[in-house]
């Protein structure tokens, strides 16, 4: 099969990765696979040079970015036209919001000047939503119209959770159930699986000392992260548990008011900003537990990577995040901004370090039944090679 693939952006973050895993592993299979993309926004780092080592085709398209700009998007609509036209695929699959309203726009175009037994099979993957809590009420009505109408454009709508295919086809009614499936996210998770607690390495390279306890965060340094609330939390819960650091790697705008915040509280000198880390490895080697304070998440990436690594997770209970993480088994969960119930779980695993094992090791072995980039590539390859034959097979 030929297949399209579009995204708005290749930055370092869990729909990205998602994108690239899948086109490497389905170009292995004997695939002909192509990823289109557009440009960053500004201060992230890019996934892109990574995508061309694993030998993955693509294409960057200018005006494809999160960055709404009429003129840029008409340019990018016509651009991902042509494109179709020239390559021929016999799947388009978009992702993330504005890639999927331009990619869902062209194949529209693309597919009404062939035959149905020629058409191109068209699916759409929601790896998070912005239906509610984003915008004011009238552009969040005017986003969830926008989304029915292209999903009707659409074969077959993706969710990564069933959590969030309750969303899509009950809560805010996107799409029907019988065209909404749910494909849990895959992950190369493989290094992770051996990392055990390194004394080394990252704790050394904080100046951490024997005894700290390694509260960790990876992910970008934005709004919806909720990073605030992790600061003050972890502020709150030194004071019952003075050996606790705070660690967060990633990068992104809210790192300098992060900075002040932290030293606001007095606490400035336990929380470490590296920045972005290559080596996840070793990260997750050197803490002891995993945080996130999320205010909506599709499925959290970042969250399993730690679970792969046989660390505990605390975590604030919204949109995928539940269906990942299992309140009591493998972490704790919390509600979204609640300083007090956060920093409450973050002192209850510091204090028993048993629980944090037996936390760790459910994780792990949860993670590895789950979320396994192999068992990714191999859903989504049936899910094609039936659905295409099903579109080209009603047509005749």
């Amino acid at each position: 099969m030929k297949i399209l693939r579009i995204i708005a952006r290749l930055n370092v973050g869990g729909p990205a990765r998602h994108v690239s895993l899948l086109n490497a592993g389905l170009q292995e299979r004997g695939h002909d696979t192509l990823l289109a993309f557009g440009s960053l926004d500004v201060g992230e780092a890019s996934l892109e040079s990574a995508a061309v080592e694993r030998g993955i085709p693509v294409v960057r398209i200018a005006g494809l970015g999160r960055r709404v700009d009429a003129a840029g998007d008409l340019r990018a609509l016509v651009t991902l036209t042509r494109l179709m036209f020239r390559e021929q695929p016999d799947v388009i699959h978009t992702h993330t919001a504005k890639a999927g309203t331009l990619g869902r726009i062209a194949a529209l175009l693309y597919n009404a000047t062939r035959r149905r037994a020629r058409q191109a099979l068209v699916l759409h993957t929601f790896h998070g939503h912005v239906f509610e809590g984003y915008f004011s009420d009238r552009i969040s009505r005017l986003v969830r119209a926008t989304e029915r109408a292209l999903a009707r454009i659409a074969d077959l709508i993706i969710t990564i959770s069933p959590r969030q295919r309750e969303d899509i086809v009950t809560r805010f009614r996107i799409a029907a159930a019988d065209r909404t499936v749910v494909v849990p996210l895959g992950l190369d998770l493989d290094p992770l699986f051996g990392v055990a607690r390194e004394l080394d390495g990252l704790r050394r390279t904080i100046g951490a000392e024997a005894g700290d306890l390694l509260v960790g965060y990876a992910g970008r340094l934005v709004p919806v992260k909720d990073l605030a609330t992790l600061v003050r939390s972890f502020a709150r819960a030194v004071s019952s548990v003075p050996e606790l650091r705070l660690v967060l790697a990633g990068g992104g705008p809210e790192r300098a008011s992060l900075e002040v915040l932290a030293a606001d509280l007095g606490v400035a000198e336990r929380v470490h900003f590296l920045g972005w880390v290559d080596d996840l490895a070793r990260f997750f080697g050197g803490v002891d537990l995993f945080a996130l304070t999320s205010l909506n998440e599709g499925t959290p990436v970042a969250a399993i990577e730690a679970m792969a690594a046989g660390r505990p997770v605390v975590a604030t209970a919204v949109g995928g995040v539940p269906d990942v993480v299992e309140h009591g088994s493998t972490g704790l969960l919390t509600p979204a901004g609640d300083v007090e119930a956060f920093a409450s779980a973050l002192v209850r695993l510091a204090e028993d370090q048993a629980l944090r094992e037996a936390m760790g090791t459910a994780g792990r072995a949860r993670a590895r039944e789950r979320y396994s980039h192999h068992r990714l590539v191999s859903d989504i390859e049936t899910l094609y090679e039936r659905e295409v034959s099903r579109k080209r097979g009603d047509a005749r």
